[in-house]
């Protein structure tokens, strides 16, 4: 599909902008290292190898993950809703912008390209996320599926987003990571497309992004020539 030159861009946030697996596995050693009960039982790479599985990159049920956190080291937490809170006042703060990521939407706001974040989630903790790592002032749009009322790859998150930056979709690059809820999903709308791979082969046959590249920061070779 032939596009007109790049004129605003859309970012994907987790395992985006912000490296979610490294976060997570960050909380999970901090976890480890303030509670006893994990120590007395397992190793720390035993810990949090097994974490990090019952996570399965975010796609696990985060209910389902404390549950199995308390029924194997009871004491970690008074209760599933103390564990709930701990998670979404502490996990945010893990996570760190990149500094190349950060010069790019810096770049990219100095040179007026407009930009925003789609991202599917719970409000409170994507939001925590993009405030504690400093993207809040850096993008000019932010759409949350939660409150949004609607999830990527449905083409009504995209539409609010393209809305608030004042964007066209074929000339709007979408960043993200996910095969399906962001590139193909940015497609279907008319939107050119850069997948992050992170070490993944693609296997859709629907359509294939327009660029492939390993970290976000590396689209400035295309948006800012």
């Amino acid at each position: 599909m032939n596009h007109p030159p790049i004129s605003s861009v859309l970012f994907d946030l987790d395992d985006t902008l912000l490296d979610r697996t490294a976060g997570f596995e960050s909380f999970c050693r901090e976890l480890y290292h303030t509670s006893g009960a994990m120590s007395d039982t397992h190793s720390e790479g035993e810990a949090v190898e097994l974490m990090l599985d019952w996570d399965s990159k975010g796609m696990g049920s985060r209910e389902e993950f404390f549950k199995n956190i308390l029924g194997l080291w009871p004491g970690v937490f008074r209760d599933l809703q103390q564990a709930m809170q701990v998670f979404i006042e502490s996990y945010p703060r893990l996570l760190v912008l990149d500094p190349q990521t950060r010069a790019l939407l810096e770049d990219l706001q100095d040179a007026d390209i407009p930009t925003g974040i789609v991202t599917n989630g719970g409000t409170i903790m994507q939001s925590n996320k993009i405030r504690e790592s400093g993207l809040e002032g850096l993008v000019g749009a932010i759409v949350i599926s939660e409150e949004a009322g609607v999830a990527k790859p449905d083409p009504r998150i995209f539409e609010k987003a393209l809305s608030q930056i004042h964007a066209s979709p074929a000339s709007t690059l979408f960043v993200g990571d996910n095969p399906e809820a962001d590139i193909l999903g940015a497609r279907d709308m008319g939107m050119p497309t850069a997948w992050l791979r992170n070490g993944q082969e693609w296997h859709f046959e629907q359509g294939k992004p327009d660029y492939v590249f390993d970290h976000a920061y590396e689209i400035r070779e295309i948006v800012l020539p």
